[in-house]
């Protein structure tokens, strides 16, 4: 059974994979670029909003609030910077500067909630509630992956 810490850490691996992949493209690659970042914010934004709904929702319920706090505040902050890349060309240098940026921003909240957040709440889970979490996780992406896809 997976656990809520190794389903987000699979989310963030493959965050990861797409960050790698779309720095590696060049402003003459501007359809692959929006192919890639096309999946990434959907990825983003689909584990954004389940996260806060499960585990930061019962992170707080343990009163670890203010941690969720920050955690929220950063996810915002990477969602307004996605939805500013979604609107620019992605074929300049401006747009690759500014995706380096949210690349950046991302990589500290990844590892900072592989580390610290990831130690508080494992002494405030029980091993249950954790796998419970996991479950909860998998089940919510199922249904808000499809509500946020576009439709062509």
């Amino acid at each position: 059974m997976t656990d809520i810490f190794d389903r987000i850490k699979q989310d963030h691996d493959k965050a990861r994979d797409l960050i790698g992949q779309i720095e590696d493209t060049t402003d003459r690659a501007a359809k692959t670029r929006q192919e890639l970042f096309d999946a990434f914010k959907l990825e983003l934004w689909t584990h954004n909003k389940v996260e806060e709904a499960t585990f930061y929702a019962k992170l707080e319920q343990k009163g670890d609030e203010e941690e969720s706090l920050e955690a929220k505040n950063e996810h915002h902050m990477i969602n307004s910077l996605i939805e500013e890349l979604d609107t620019m060309p992605k074929d300049n240098t401006e747009w690759g500067q500014k995706f380096h940026t949210l690349a950046e921003l991302l990589d500290h909240h990844m590892e900072e909630e592989e580390g610290e957040f990831f130690k508080l709440a494992r002494k405030d889970l029980s091993d249950k509630e954790a796998e419970d979490l996991g479950q909860r996780f998998d089940s919510r992406k199922k249904v808000v992956k499809p509500a946020l896809t576009p439709v062509d």
